[in-house]
């Protein structure tokens, strides 16, 4: 209780500083970079995470798909394909080197998802960008696999570890110049002085005895020593490594820690800092996110917006001898996709996103209030639309465009007297976040 009133109390001191400072920005110190990057020079590389593809072929969007899509976290299934195929048209305009996925590719690990992602995938290299993954904890071995018809749902094929690896051969596998044999890990070569190194950082080998897939990872004394001869290769060779990991190796929000950093995340870091790298591409949490370890050496980490998350963000990366790395996200153009019919209000699905998403973060802290703190309904309803309104920028690591009027919504300052703990640490952690902009990130030769 005591902790619960401190936590308040300083959420409201914390509001009253930013209202009378006319809150135009957020707590974090900006690191920022004077000009936009050349994206039309060499070692262009592109980096999505946690597309979370569910195949049409095994969704009807019935009833019993709905009723997953309302206790669920914000993910636009319903339209995941068209998602899908505005980033694929964008990649193929525009042609990056390479683009990297870091991670929880399908739903629940259906084999007709990963089919028919695999077969997007080679369009895009068709296009001229190669593509490089590593799999997430939901697409291997997943009891959780089922397809959507109608009042029901039902059990579909899951993929194994030597499925995926067969599946998605040409999108990493088949271009690596050396695998790690205690996991699907792997390194490749984007240019002879940049090479990524996808780490595979799951566990899924009981997941069908379990019955459930294990949402922590980690990492095996065999596969350390991969990485450590990979990267001692690397540095003979005068090459900037940067690695990819699904699970997280640096902490980037106080309530997403267990089950979402790699548990053995310590000998993770010590092992690519002591061998010269400064970057770590992660997903998971679903957050657009950059922070650092400063210890020593900086070792950075970008945590990618999810895909299939509004508001669907991807990185931009481009490797160069003059500059070192520099990083930028980009919001994926959904404005010109159209929903709707005659029968409905027309309306883009960039607004439906947003307002999907909205949504669903606003029913889940609604619930949380009424069952976790003493709030009239009036009460939780307004605290989760203020909730909401904000999360939708917080997600897209947008913190600093939450405006005066959401600060001023009624809903924020009823948290002091009627909200729960949980929510009153999140808001409070989402407004006075620290560390570099999580949308921009210059990282010096």
């Amino acid at each position: 209780m005591k902790n619960r009133k401190s936590i308040l109390i300083l959420l409201l001191l914390l509001l009253s500083v930013l209202i009378s400072a006319g809150y135009e920005k957020s707590g974090r110190e900006k690191e920022s970079i004077a000009e936009e990057p050349d994206f039309q020079k060499a070692s262009e590389i592109w980096v999505i995470s946690d597309i979370h593809y569910l195949s049409p072929s095994i969704n009807d969007q019935g009833p019993s798909f709905q009723r997953i899509m309302e206790v669920g976290d914000g993910k636009n299934l319903h339209e995941i394909h068209r998602i899908l195929d505005a980033f694929k048209e964008e990649v193929m305009r525009e042609k990056p080197h390479a683009l990297i996925v870091s991670g929880d590719l399908t739903n629940n690990g259906e084999r007709e998802s990963h089919l028919e992602l695999a077969a997007v995938f080679s369009e895009i290299e068709e296009a001229g960008t190669e593509v490089y993954l590593t799999p997430g904890n939901h697409d291997l071995n997943n009891p959780f696999a089922r397809g959507f018809r109608g009042e029901e749902q039902y059990k579909v094929e899951t993929v194994t570890p030597e499925d995926f690896r067969k599946i998605y051969r040409e999108n990493g596998f088949a271009e690596a110049f050396s695998e790690d044999a205690h996991s699907l890990s792997y390194a490749v070569k984007v240019d002879e002085k940049t090479w990524m190194l996808l780490v595979d950082t799951n566990r899924y080998q009981r997941n069908m005895e379990l019955g459930y897939p294990e949402a922590g990872g980690i990492l095996s004394l065999g596969t350390f020593r991969w990485m450590r001869e990979v990267l001692e290769e690397a540095q003979k060779e005068g090459a900037e490594v940067i690695t990819v990991s699904h699970h997280n190796a640096l902490m980037h929000s106080g309530i997403a820690i267990e089950g979402y950093m790699i548990d053995n995340h310590e000998e993770y870091l010590g092992i690519i800092r002591r061998n010269g790298v400064k970057l770590n591409l992660t997903g998971h949490i679903h957050i657009q996110d950059i922070t650092v370890n400063e210890e020593m050496d900086p070792v950075y980490e970008i945590a990618t917006n999810a895909l299939s998350v509004y508001p669907h963000k991807y990185g931009r990366i481009l490797v160069s001898d003059e500059k070192g790395i520099e990083y930028r996200s980009r919001k994926l153009d959904l404005s010109d996709i159209m929903m709707g019919s005659a029968l409905t209000d027309f309306h883009s699905l960039d607004a439906y996103s947003k307002a999907y998403f909205q949504e669903r973060s606003a029913t889940r802290i609604y619930h949380r209030l009424l069952e976790e703190s003493e709030a009239t309904e009036e009460e939780a309803s307004l605290m989760a639309e203020a909730m909401g309104m904000m999360n939708a920028l917080y997600f897209g690591g947008d913190e600093e465009n939450i405006t005066e009027e959401m600060m001023s919504h009624e809903g924020v300052f009823l948290m002091e007297t009627a909200g729960d703990e949980k929510t009153a640490y999140y808001l409070e952690r989402m407004l006075n976040e620290s560390g570099p902009d999580d949308n921009v990130l210059h990282i010096g030769k």
